[in-house]
């Protein structure tokens, strides 16, 4: 039995009975859905989709956090090396003048001179000015701001409250629907985990904690214990930490996690390049190698599922691969050679359950 979990974010490319059927057999076997994108109502009845077609197949509901993204946008900037850009923590603009963001406080807490990224590091700016509510940003390098897309401040220390408004309406849903899983974007602390659980107190879900930031990586170890499983969020933990410790951090983050025997769940540009080609690149290859002989229990794909031109066949890559890793783990486990990962982390059980049924679900 395969020991790896191959996780797949359901999106406009893939939310059709037909499409998640493939997706299952070509090897996923958890569903993530993004709570950062689409309505409640569109996340209602995918999982009611996923549950009638796939009704052995555990959820995972990834909730925002305090991760900062743009609005949906009428109208998309586009700019240029050392052109002005507002952003706004007030609602009502739709980007053609100012770009709305989801804080509510980001001009409480960052100053002039400080460095903002956007869209996953593609695009920087510097703060220029600060008036009310309104961000006067110079643009870095050029590009184009769109929808939705997500908003670090390194350095900053953000204010404001760990669970949100806008966490306890997802949380609550997360109660509401019975998902299995919940992930939490930008956990900071044991402190934090426990909030979460609170909310959920009364479900059965278990809290995914997501290290993102150079705080969780301070309090890893108590985050590690607190939660039921971690992910690595690669692309939010290199902006605001450092993009050329990311590989150093990850291995930290999987021999802390197997200490606790806590799985550990690894993401972001897994297979990058088959958002718009049918087959991967040799580092995508040894990065998901990698991944599994380092013991994560789960390696998941985002936009090569969500978006992508080849969903499928992004799945299909990832299972042969990891296949291929446990295959080489096993063979080092019967000669007697314990081989690049302790036999235990790749034995851990999401939330409680079993190998095949991470969420420990009887359905």
């Amino acid at each position: 039995m395969s020991r790896t979990r191959v996780i797949a974010t359901i999106g406009p490319a893939t939310r059709s009975a037909e499409t998640l059927a493939r997706l299952a057999r070509a090897g996923m076997n958890l569903v993530r859905l993004n709570a950062s994108h689409n309505t409640l109502d569109w996340h209602r009845d995918t999982i009611a989709l996923v549950r009638r077609v796939l009704p052995a197949t555990p959820i995972l509901l990834d909730v925002p956090g305090r991760k900062i993204r743009t609005a949906n946008l009428a109208s998309e900037p586009v700019f240029g090396v050392g052109d002005t850009i507002i952003l706004t923590t007030q609602t009502g603009d739709d980007g053609g003048r100012k770009v709305p963001i989801s804080s509510r406080r980001l001009h409480l807490d960052v100053s002039a001179g400080d460095t903002l990224l956007a869209d996953d590091g593609k695009l920087r700016f510097t703060v220029v000015d600060v008036r009310g509510p309104d961000l006067h940003c110079r643009a870095e390098v050029a590009g184009r701001l769109r929808s939705r897309k997500g908003i670090n401040a390194p350095g900053v220390d953000l204010g404001g409250e760990l669970v949100g408004e806008r966490d306890r309406e997802m949380l609550a849903f997360a109660r509401e629907t019975g998902v299995d899983l919940v992930g939490i974007s930008f956990v900071e602390s044991a402190g934090h985990v426990g909030l979460v659980r609170k909310e959920l107190s009364g479900g059965h879900a278990g809290i995914v904690a997501k290290i993102e930031t150079p705080r969780a990586v301070r309090n890893l170890e108590e985050i590690i214990d607190s939660a039921d499983a971690i992910m690595i969020d690669r692309g939010d933990l290199s902006i605001e930490t450092d993009v050329k410790q990311i590989g150093l951090l990850q291995k930290e983050i999987l021999a802390r996690s197997a200490e606790f025997d806590k799985p550990v769940i690894v993401a972001t540009e897994m297979l990058d390049s088959m958002i718009e080609r049918p087959y991967p690149t040799k580092a995508e290859i040894l990065d998901i190698t990698n991944a599994v002989l380092a013991g994560a229990a789960g390696v998941m794909l985002s936009g090569e599922t969500a978006v992508g031109a080849h969903p499928v066949e992004s799945v299909r890559t990832m299972k042969q691969v990891a296949s291929a890793a446990e295959e080489y783990l096993r063979k080092a486990e019967a000669s007697g050679d314990a081989g690049p990962a302790p036999a235990h982390v790749l034995t851990v059980r999401f939330a409680g359950g079993s190998a095949a049924d991470p969420a420990g679900r009887q359905r």
